[in-house]
């Protein structure tokens, strides 16, 4: 029992992390390591569906669990916002909440704001959370379109932002755990850092989480990554099991409707690797060759920026990174050259 309990209190931390450490790839004293990674990928088994928006509220059918809600932005005016929103409980309404808002200016860390309570609610009706008497997430369907209100403000520094579905979102199983994603969103709204406001536009990015509490025990880690801008857009991921043991998977948005890439065709490689906490690689190459759906796609990553998030027995890294390539479909060809999120996680 002691071993669960504690397995679970590392997830919710995970979930929320503590104490990041900045890094700023230019001029850091990170020694780079000449290896690639030693996980080998094989087929994935992912398998999206459709989803409703019932789908996205809290699952109070379930024991004591962790839920997390992530919403990301990457802004015209070189701000980018992630907020998280993590719940332990059993029915919504007892247990503990955690809120992150991290702020960055063109990939750096400018704003950490978190916030922990026992007062909240999360409705198993609709997208709808209240953390100490504040709604932090408004999710509905108007005129045929998912929309969040997203908004959450603390020591001056905040957000209040609408986030619009511009591809139909996904769920499914993965690995121990549950996923839904809304891979591209219309964003408006405003930030504010150290008291001052400006008026936000952008791309945007959600998903849905709920982790099984064995996961650090028999997962090794994964790392993830997305490219958003219409009329193509791609959502990877790299499950690594074991050392030995890796999984890869990436969704397409087309036009507004997705398709999982065939098992086989995504190969994730990676290099550029340097020590921060531990070997990790700064740049990654997606290659996608699937013959049968008409997809290919040549993407590579380079970090620009990342932070280490210190954690016990934990290890997670975020990442902005430049993106270039082309992605191909029997409809689109598509050059890219964009700024994302990428992030790694280690158990």
């Amino acid at each position: 029992m002691k071993k669960i309990v504690g397995l679970f209190l590392i997830l919710l931390v995970t979930c929320l992390p503590l104490m990041p450490s900045e890094h700023n790839l230019e001029g850091g004293t990170n020694t780079p390591v000449e290896c690639r990674d030693i996980a080998v990928p094989k087929d994935g088994n992912f398998t999206p569906e459709n989803i409703t928006l019932s789908d996205d509220v809290f699952h109070s059918d379930l024991p004591l669990h962790a839920e997390t809600w992530y919403f990301e932005v990457i802004c015209s005016n070189n701000y980018s916002v992630v907020l998280i929103i993590t719940l332990l409980s059993s029915d919504g309404a007892r247990g503990a909440a955690m809120v992150g808002l991290y702020i960055y200016r063109e990939g750096r860390m400018e704003v950490m704001e978190r916030m922990s309570s026992f007062s909240f609610r999360a409705s198993d009706k609709m997208p709808l959370i209240e953390i100490s008497g504040i709604t932090v997430i408004d999710g509905r369907i108007e005129e045929g379109r998912l929309v969040y209100n997203i908004s959450f403000e603390m020591n001056g520094n905040g957000i209040e932002l609408q986030f619009v579905n511009e591809t139909d979102g996904w769920k499914g199983e993965m690995g121990m755990g549950w996923w839904l994603a809304v891979p591209e969103l219309h964003v408006t709204g405003k930030i504010k850092v150290d008291g001052g406001d400006m008026s936000v536009e952008g791309v945007g990015y959600h998903d849905h989480n709920i982790f099984s509490l064995l996961t650090p025990a028999v997962e090794r880690g994964y790392m993830d990554g997305k490219i958003l801008h219409s009329p193509v857009s791609v959502v990877w991921g790299y499950l690594m099991h074991g050392i030995w043991d890796a999984g890869t998977f990436a969704i397409l948005s087309e036009d507004g409707r997705y398709m999982a890439v065939s098992p086989g065709s995504t190969k994730i490689t990676f290099s550029s690797y340097v020590y921060d906490h531990g070997i990790i690689p700064t740049e990654v190459f997606v290659s996608i060759n699937d013959s049968e759906s008409g997809i290919s796609a040549r993407l590579h990553m380079t970090a620009v920026d990342f932070h280490h998030i210190r954690l016990p027995f934990l290890h997670y890294w975020r990442y902005h990174v430049k993106i270039e390539g082309e992605i191909n479909t029997s409809s689109h060809s598509k050059k890219v050259d964009e700024i994302g999120i990428m992030e790694r996680m280690l158990y």
